[in-house]
């Protein structure tokens, strides 16, 4: 049978702020992967697609052609996508002259596991609700619907999921453009499948995740997800997509895409190559291979410390002008960047920095701690090519057993052509002490008592261990300053704290402010009893 699909992404998705404040809801990930590219998949490649947008349109036009280029889609843009007499309705009548034939219609916060019938006939997708009130019911005798009530406050538990089969395309259209009446001030396409009863309206079950809801996007994520993630490591204003043979990453600061897009040039064949370029979004072919935390042993780990500073540790040289510039960066960055980010956890929290009791041992104030940091010698950095967020997850292990960089650091504090060497040493450091993959199974402890203070702990496997062993002797060999770069690893964690969810935000703050009392506790900048 000859028909089409269309999806209505246009809508501003009010119910999902303030993610929706930057990206259209239809991009949201649920599991890895846009919930608009979930419709999609659900059809045959070849299949025309009529995608009604508006809100951030751009956002979804660039993702897609990312995510699916080679698919048929007919972009058409909804002028009136908020405010009153726009809707659902009037984006799908926008989308009419698009629509001579049969067609299925699909919401864009539409999930459901079954696969879709076609509009062979008219059918109403229909799935069980507790809450009826927020939904559009539909009223079925002898397996056929007799009526639909629109968000109404009544007993029938039977709701429209946001999907239908529409195959008297005309008296659907007809009847949408005849009665406008609106239902809290939009136009809902209602009007159009009530006129389908007396064409023999028939529900169809299935199994329904709304995404337009923070609950219903959670539950979704919660059912659907392959991955064993227990906590939400995500930030809000990045995105990681899998889709087909494609990986694809959003971020709200387009300046950081291009950076990504010049750095990638820089570190050539150590990372993957960009194969799509947009404001929000770059993606590259799926690698085939395992991250480090996945694989790690200690020959593995030797071959990565041999690999890393042979292949993409090269100095650069830098002249006094540059040379100057360079330490500045570094202090800022070091410096400035954690005030400001622990001043934003504090702000999030309510909270002041002051002395607090840590696992039984009394630490002082990240302010206090700071000021005894020598900042002269963080200044001192060594320029090279760098990776920038160098932990093992964002390294395969190729099938061919050479590495690849993932996730590469956009700059350092500004500067793209190189960074500080050091600040790769540290964030190595750091996802060698903290085992990131288990954070995401939820795999820490953090408690906060009136009484005993903070509590905190985390697992370490052996394999993590053994290879910080390996790491520190590489840093005497090539005699680094493994006192500063543990004080960086502090105040990477330092600086992480305010950019995720809780509880690993108050977790990471708090390992981070331990470790750095530990590490100036050793190098004898502060003493047992208090600063000194």
């Amino acid at each position: 049978m000859n028909y089409k699909v269309c999806i209505l992404a246009a809508g501003i998705g009010n119910r999902m702020e303030p993610f929706t404040h930057h990206i259209n809801k239809s991009l949201l990930p649920v599991d890895f992967k846009a919930a608009i590219s979930h419709i999609i998949e659900k059809f045959d490649i070849n299949m025309e697609i009529v995608i009604a947008v508006g809100h951030l349109k751009k956002t979804v036009i660039d993702y897609l052609d990312c995510a699916h280029k080679g698919r048929k889609f007919t972009i058409v843009e909804v002028d009136r996508y908020t405010g009153i007499g726009s809707g659902p309705g009037y984006s799908l009548m926008k989308c009419r002259e698009h629509l001579n034939s049969p067609f299925i219609f699909f919401a864009a916060d539409t999930l459901v596991l079954e696969n879709i019938p076609s509009p062979s006939e008219n059918w109403l997708g229909v799935s069980k609700v507790t809450e009826a009130k927020e939904y559009c019911t539909v009223k079925i005798f002898n397996n056929m619907i007799i009526e639909l009530e629109d968000k109404a406050i009544n007993y029938n538990n039977n709701a429209f999921v946001g999907a239908a089969g529409i195959k008297d395309y005309d008296v659907f259209f007809e009847a949408l453009e005849k009665n406008r009446e609106l239902i809290n001030e939009e136009l809902q396409v209602s009007n159009g499948f009530t006129a389908l009863i007396e064409h023999n309206l028939k529900p169809h079950f299935f199994t329904w995740y709304d995404t337009g809801n923070i609950n219903g996007y959670l539950d979704a994520n919660k059912n659907m997800s392959k991955f064993d993630h227990s906590f939400d490591f995500s930030k809000s204003n990045e995105f990681l997509y899998f889709v087909g043979n494609n990986v694809i990453k959003y971020f709200e600061d387009t300046s950081i895409i291009h950076n990504r897009y010049k750095r990638s040039k820089i570190l050539k064949d150590l990372c993957p190559q960009i194969i799509c370029l947009k404001d929000s979004f770059y993606a590259y072919e799926k690698q085939s291979g395992e991250v480090l935390y996945d694989v790690v042993n200690d020959q593995i780990m030797y071959d990565f410390i041999y690999w890393l500073d042979t292949s993409l540790w090269t100095n650069i040289k830098l002249s006094n002008s540059e040379l100057k510039i360079f330490k500045l960066s570094c202090f800022n960055f070091y410096y400035k960047k954690t005030i400001l980010r622990v001043n934003q956890y504090y702000k999030k929290h309510k909270i002041k920095d002051h002395p607090e009791c840590i696992n039984g041992v009394n630490v002082p104030s990240v302010k206090n701690m700071l000021d005894l940091i020598d900042w002269d010698n963080m200044r001192n950095g060594i320029a090279s090519n760098f990776h920038g967020d160098l932990q093992f997850d964002n390294v395969l292990l190729k099938d061919d057993g050479d590495f690849l960089l993932l996730d590469w650091r956009q700059d350092f504090a500004g500067i793209v052509n190189y960074g500080d060497k050091y600040y790769d040493l540290a964030k190595l450091n750091g996802g060698l002490k903290v085992s990131y993959k288990l954070i995401k199974q939820g795999k820490f402890l953090y408690i906060k008592d009136s009484q005993i203070g903070v509590k905190i702990s985390h697992d370490v496997p052996s394999e993590l261990k053994k290879s910080g062993e390996i790491f520190r002797n590489f840093l005497n060999d090539k005699n680094l300053d493994s006192s500063k770069i543990d004080i960086l690893t502090s105040l990477i964690y330092l600086n992480m704290s305010p950019m995720h969810h809780e509880p690993f935000d108050h977790f990471i703050y708090n390992f981070g402010k331990l470790s750095l009392y530990k590490t100036l506790l050793e190098s004898g900048k502060i003493h047992s009893e208090g600063l000194s």
